[in-house]
């Protein structure tokens, strides 16, 4: 059965997308507004009478708001200074393709490299585990292929 309703959010416009995602904002703080009283109620049941006298009779949301307002000035900064790097960063490697795929190494490159015979390195590609002892100068001394446990 084929849904009934269609969801291609891709086709709304930048207007529509504002338009939906205030309306749901709105809904959310209705939806949290009718639930103040319930919550009273269990702050009242917790004890929590001390927060509303400093909160509410005292006036100390005054510099909670404050402080908000400064923390969002802050967050604000922080984020407008993430996307203008974002936006430098895509400026500058818009055309720029980096992620290129390593190159496969080659059978008479990989011989050639660490100077063993075509036979060893047959040997070596069937091992599932091996071990390559080197000197200081990087050459090949000895190869080890340990039992696995």
């Amino acid at each position: 059965m084929k849904a009934l309703i269609i969801d291609r959010p891709g086709l709304q416009t930048a207007r529509q997308r504002l338009l939906f995602g205030s309306m749901t904002v709105v809904f959310w703080a209705l939806w949290i507004y009718l639930w103040l009283p319930i919550l009273a109620l269990i702050g009242w049941a917790l004890g929590f009478r001390i927060a509303y006298y400093e909160m509410v009779v005292r006036n100390g949301y005054v510099g909670l708001v404050h402080l908000l307002g400064f923390y969002l000035t802050v967050i604000g900064c922080l984020g407008a200074s993430l996307l203008l790097w974002a936006y430098y960063n895509f400026a500058r490697f818009r055309n720029v393709i980096r992620r290129k795929s390593v190159p496969v190494s080659s059978r008479p490159s990989v011989t050639q490299r660490y100077r063993v015979s075509p036979e060893l390195l047959a040997i070596w590609r069937h091992e599932r585990r091996l071990v390559l002892h080197h000197d200081a100068d990087g050459k090949l001394l000895e190869s080890t292929a340990p039992a696995l446990n």
